[in-house]
């Protein structure tokens, strides 16, 4: 089994460096652990949920511009994924937050697989171990992928027009892959599904 975590310090540096603690909050909803043979599938949605902390502040998300990796380092479009989408759209819908609101999403990339897709680990020309047997040494080790979010806060009452009232902003969430220990990973098996 492996876990899959948000790296909470990193996050929270780059909100307290940037000035947003106040304005914005990202919580990814991992499961406790996941089985190697079906991470794939498991992760082809990430969970997350984006609230705005403000009472005044509005923030729009660009989906567009935001990214995300694999653990590959290799990047793409982020893709905000809604019930029985089976493709990639050309051009997605930016996402409005009011002021005390929170929105929840599923996150994929442009090929709408998970991050740690089995064609997404490096494989070397002469291996011949399958695919899902590499993700599985692969996932033994840290390894990591992030989630770039792009978006805009903006004040309820500004013109929209007026730059001046606006503030582009850039957030990236570093996302980290941990073999579990044999002890946790039992635990994890006998505890009850909620």
């Amino acid at each position: 089994m492996v876990t899959v975590e948000a790296d909470k310090e990193e996050l929270n540096r780059q909100l307290e460096e940037d000035d947003l603690k106040n304005f914005i909050e990202v919580k990814f909803k991992f499961k406790p652990g996941y089985h190697l043979e079906k991470i794939d599938k498991e992760l082809e949605n990430i969970p997350v949920e984006i609230a705005n902390k403000s009472q005044q502040h509005k923030i729009e998300l660009f989906w567009d511009d935001s990214s995300i990796s694999n653990l590959k380092k290799k990047s793409g479009r982020l893709i905000r994924k809604t019930d029985n989408m089976d493709e990639t759209p050309q051009e997605q819908v930016n996402t409005t937050i009011l002021p005390g609101q929170a929105i929840e999403a599923k996150l994929s990339d442009e090929k709408l697989v998970s991050p740690l897709h089995s064609k997404n680990v490096s494989v070397k020309k002469k291996s011949n171990l399958d695919s899902e047997r590499l993700l599985k040494l692969e996932a033994l080790t840290a390894n990591n992928f992030h989630v770039q979010l792009v978006f805009n806060i903006a004040d309820q009452k500004a013109n929209p027009k007026d730059g001046k009232q606006q503030r582009f902003c850039v957030l990236r969430c570093p996302l980290s892959v941990k073999r579990v220990h044999w002890k946790k990973a039992a635990d994890l098996l006998l505890r009850p599904k909620k």
